[in-house]
């Protein structure tokens, strides 16, 4: 049973994993980039972290169009964090 189990463990995060991340993500960014509205664009996991697609818009943006920062949340060391977006390129999907 446990060689069953690994790989399904290995497909990303799970739903309870999603959720959480997506909450925390958008909180972090609002906080670090002073937006009041985001959106999540799209949820995976990779390097063992799951990476969160946020959009959000600021003074810049214009009717229903978002920026997008990539936020990565690392479960086993507990940290989260905003790429670069000049060097997010490791965390795209």
């Amino acid at each position: 049973a446990l060689i069953l189990a690994l790989p399904l463990t290995a497909c990303g995060p799970s739903d309870e994993d999603k959720k959480m991340a997506k909450k925390e993500c958008q909180n972090f960014v609002k906080e670090q980039i002073r937006t009041y509205e985001t959106k999540v664009f799209d949820v995976y996991s990779k390097k063992g972290s799951v990476v969160v697609e946020v959009g959000y818009q600021d003074r810049d943006t214009r009717g229903d169009s978002y920026a997008i920062r990539l936020c990565v949340l690392d479960p086993e060391k507990g940290t989260i964090s905003l790429p670069s977006p000049l060097n997010d390129s490791e965390w795209k999907k």
